[in-house]
């Protein structure tokens, strides 16, 4: 039978075969961390990791960055805004004013008042009518002028004064200048007025004007008291107190008392500022109106003591016009 097909010689036309001679293997490496995952997804996991520890150690520094803001605005306000936790009842700047007055220095010697309040006997010893000054010598007791005298600054091993201290204008080395709110400022004619404030400003004028200042601890500020106090334990305490009509007092307890009680029964008796100072009974000197004086044994050894050495902390010092 036959047919119309057409027989083709297939080597009438060369072609050249462009199928690949080898066919490609495409291989698929599995992680070592991840068994069984594919190399792409590894990849977007180990990324999700990252940036979730990344997201924590992030989160942790702002948190500790906020924690450090905070403390240091803390820390400023305590220190530079100047808001002490309990105020005086006399302004730095009425301090000022009082400093640039001409003493009225007409007393011949300190009268002396003893009495006790909610269980705390003391002696109260009148500062009216007296010049203050700080010194660096132990007084002369012979000296017709000296009337009584005491501690000051409190001090450090080496030498140097805890809280900012001016001596005669010049500023002494210290340590922990703004940890006592405290302060007593002596006028370069003999001035003495005593406050509370982190403030420099009272300092500063004492630096300009050839004064004295130092600071010690508050006992007292307005009639309220301190929320804590930094000394503990029972000892002989003494202070600088003021009345409401802005007069005077040294006042030291013949016993031994806790400073909560002290400024406790100084607030009661009716003083409204008062600023700690150290030393107790250990410098009880002080001369009356009628020119008798009265010195105990321990402030005896003290003058021996000091008689040809300086003592590690200036006195303050009370003596009248003469």
């Amino acid at each position: 039978m036959q047919t119309d097909r057409k027989i083709v010689d297939v080597d009438d036309e060369i072609r050249p075969d462009d199928r690949p001679q080898e066919i490609p293997v495409i291989t698929i490496e599995e992680s070592p961390d991840f068994p069984g995952s594919m190399g792409i997804s590894n990849h977007k996991i180990i990324t999700r990791e990252t940036d979730r520890v990344m997201r924590r150690i992030r989160n942790f520094t702002i948190f500790l960055l906020c924690v450090g803001l905070i403390g240091i605005i803390f820390w400023a306000y305590r220190f530079y805004v100047l808001i002490p936790e309990v105020e005086s009842s006399v302004s730095d700047n009425d301090n000022i004013n009082i400093l640039k007055t001409i003493p009225k220095s007409h007393a011949k010697g300190t009268t002396v008042i003893s009495d006790s309040v909610l269980g705390v006997a003391f002696d109260m010893y009148s500062l009216a009518g007296l010049k203050a000054s700080l010194e660096r010598e132990m007084p002369d007791t012979a000296d017709k002028s000296l009337i009584l005298f005491m501690r000051s600054a409190d001090y450090h091993p080496d030498g140097s004064m805890l809280g900012n201290l001016v001596f005669d204008g010049l500023e002494m080395q210290s340590k922990e200048r703004k940890n006592r709110a405290g302060y007593v400022a002596v006028s370069k004619n003999g001035v003495p007025v005593i406050g509370i404030s982190f403030s420099d400003k009272v300092a500063d004028y004492m630096k300009r004007n050839g004064g004295s200042f130092f600071r010690q601890y508050i006992l007292l500020g307005d009639g309220e008291l301190p929320s804590s106090f930094d000394l503990h334990g029972k000892v002989e305490r003494a202070a600088l107190a003021r009345m409401a009509d802005g007069s005077l007092f040294y006042v030291v307890t013949p016993h031994k008392e806790t400073m909560y009680g002290f400024a406790d029964a100084l607030r009661e008796y009716g003083f409204t500022d008062a600023i700690y100072l150290t030393g107790g009974n250990g410098y009880s000197f002080y001369r009356t109106t009628d020119g008798e004086t009265h010195i105990n044994a321990e402030t005896k050894e003290k003058l021996k003591k000091y008689s040809h050495t300086t003592p590690p902390a200036p006195l303050l010092v009370f003596r009248n016009a003469e």
